[in-house]
């Protein structure tokens, strides 16, 4: 199952949901980059409200969660919680696109692998959830695939957006859909994203070449 397309709101403002990491990196084509990050490059440890790691900020609700960079199950590291280095059933943590030195850019892309722990049951879909945090289809989300092997594995999340649905912020989080079934730890890796600029800078830039154009023939 490569993707499903979604259009809650008119049908120029589209995104694709991915359970396929191939998939969703051969649907980039097009696009700058695209950009990865496998947090190996971080300190092990709790990352501070606000805290930048790579091109995002971290924000999220210290009394619930304490996102942090964590031994990774499979090797490496990995972003989980403190402090038994895994997120758990209701934590959520938002990643704010802003990248630096660079001008001001939106994401029209972002995946990211997800590590779970084994569990006593299969694991329902849409319990582990990757949602746009902004931007015109604020609140949508791609979530796992129904029946997760219970014995705990992995599975990748991603989402494209159109040009009229960029964003600059994305939520991973997990909802406990059965209360008799607690949601098992888990943790994301491998983040892969593609950016493009923000209009405004684009439009800016659009402008400055035109005016340096216009001089330059002048001096001439």
């Amino acid at each position: 199952l490569a993707f499903t397309v979604v259009s809650p709101l008119p049908s120029q403002a589209q995104l694709q949901l991915f359970h396929d990491r191939t998939a969703f990196t051969a649907a980039l084509t097009g696009l700058p980059g695209p950009i990865t990050d496998d947090f190996e490059s971080y300190p092990l440890g709790d990352i501070p409200l606000g805290g930048r790691r790579g091109d995002f900020l971290y924000s999220f609700d210290p009394a619930v969660t304490q996102p942090a960079i964590a031994p990774g199950g499979n090797g490496g590291k990995a972003l989980g919680g403190s402090p038994f280095d895994v997120f758990v059933g209701g934590d959520s943590v938002t990643l704010m696109f802003q990248p630096l030195p660079l001008p001001p850019q939106f994401l029209r892309a972002f995946g990211a692998d997800f590590l779970y722990a084994p569990s006593f049951d299969n694991i329902p879909a849409d319990t582990y959830r990757l949602g746009l945090a902004d931007g015109t289809q604020s609140g949508q989300f791609v979530g796992n695939l129904d029946g997760l092997d219970g014995n705990g594995g992995t599975f990748f999340l991603g989402i494209i957006a159109d040009p009229a649905s960029d964003f600059t912020k994305v939520n991973l989080f997990s909802v406990q859909l059965d209360p008799n079934i607690l949601v098992p730890a888990y943790q994301a890796d491998n983040l892969i994203y593609a950016s493009v600029p923000e209009p405004s800078s684009l439009c800016l830039f659009t402008v400055g070449g035109i005016l340096l154009g216009t001089r330059a023939r002048r001096r001439k």
